[in-house]
């Protein structure tokens, strides 16, 4: 009789364990989480006549890696999506750049395009495009710029 009491309170005294061991590692693993890239742009777009039959699409601004992990080999592609004229210019304004984590690095850039004035004036989508490698595998963000100013 003693000896099944005595199994009894020990595997009681396991089970109390593991829930305890259970609890802990709940409330530890979130903070333990998997270093990321996170993107982040600021980004404005203007237009111009040059002259009485050009316009001009200007794209300026910067981005910078918010998260804890490196963004290696990065290139930053602006793409003008021009519907009037049946055209898709795409624009690399950084290539080959290391974009260091925790705003390490604020990488500036501009882009233009010039194209034949539209009367109606007709827009130009303008999207930003990141490529990188994180983790050795390829990671693009787009960002969708006439959507974003809304």
């Amino acid at each position: 009789m003693k000896k099944v009491a005595r199994k009894k309170l020990i595997i009681t005294a396991l089970a109390v364990l593991a829930v305890f061991v259970i609890i802990i590692l709940a409330l530890f693993a979130p903070l333990q989480r998997t270093p990321v890239v996170l993107i982040v742009s600021s980004v404005g777009i203007g237009e111009a006549e040059n002259d009485t039959e050009m316009e001009s699409i200007k794209v300026g601004g910067t981005f910078w890696n918010e998260e804890d992990m490196t963004a290696k080999n990065l290139t930053a592609t602006v793409i003008f999506t021009d519907a009037a004229h049946n055209k898709v210019v795409r624009k690399v304004v950084k290539e080959g750049v290391d974009l260091l984590p925790n705003k390490g690095l604020i990488v500036e850039f501009d882009s233009e395009y010039l194209r034949e004035k539209t009367i109606p004036k007709t827009e130009v989508n303008v999207t930003i495009q990141f490529d990188w490698m994180e983790d050795g595998q390829l990671k693009t963000l787009q960002r969708d710029m006439e959507k974003e100013m809304k």
